[in-house]
């Protein structure tokens, strides 16, 4: 009886010690409108044009915080798009989460003047699993269209063929919050190198493209010794 009781306040005592980190990805139009968080908005966009490659671009406008002096032709993202969060230990296990996995939240886009932006007049804050509060993470952020199959993910609106982009792993990572009591407040997305982006159509790799051409021209040899 008396392992039982000592078993039970261990299992007790490590689940007070772990807290679930928490990272706050509010899409912040300044900070003048949320004075307690650094200034931080980004803008994504979509293609230029019809069947344009997705382009990583590393640049903010004039009209971001902070802002930049990059141009983009296609329109900010609106109805119809999703943006995903991921976050994870290093850059590289971020990157992967992104090419295979799912994110840790989701959100729709603003419309009208703020299109490109999400949730930007309230705080947004995401529980991301296994990750314990004060833990310091690098992000990325993925968006897609929701035009066919319902995608949950970059990787299943690839699937789908539907318009899909990424943006660059950050530079710099954000601490977790959370846990303690008080609560730690959560790491923003400001300050960690997160810029404007643009999502386009998936285009094959160059190892793809020549073994598709490898695999016709074999067609066409055994065809010609057919005829």
């Amino acid at each position: 009886m008396k392992k039982l009781v000592i078993t039970i306040s261990l299992l007790a005592g490590a689940t007070v010690g772990y807290s679930q980190g928490i990272i706050n990805w509010t899409d912040y139009d300044a900070a003048i409108s949320h004075p307690a968080t650094p200034a931080f908005s980004i803008t994504i966009f979509g293609p230029a044009t019809a069947g344009a490659a997705a382009i990583n671009t590393a640049g903010n406008t004039a009209n971001d915080f902070p802002a930049g002096t990059a141009t983009y032709a296609g329109a900010a993202l609106a109805s119809g798009y999703t943006v995903g969060l991921y976050a994870d230990t290093s850059a590289a296990a971020v990157a992967a989460d992104v090419a295979s996995g799912t994110p840790v939240a989701t959100s729709a886009f603003q419309t009208g003047a703020n299109a490109g932006t999400w949730s930007f007049a309230t705080a947004l804050d995401a529980a991301v699993p296994g990750l314990a509060s004060g833990t310091s993470v690098y992000v990325e952020l993925a968006a897609w269209s929701d035009a066919t199959g319902s995608p949950t993910s970059y990787a299943s609106a690839l699937a789908h063929g539907d318009l899909a982009g990424t943006s660059l792993v950050s530079s710099g990572t954000t601490t977790l919050g959370g846990g303690g009591s008080p609560p730690a407040t959560p790491g923003t997305l400001a300050g960690i190198g997160i810029t404007d982006f643009t999502i386009g159509t998936a285009v094959p790799e160059p190892s793809t493209i020549a073994l598709g051409i490898m695999g016709a021209s074999a067609f066409l040899m055994r065809l010609r010794r057919k005829v």
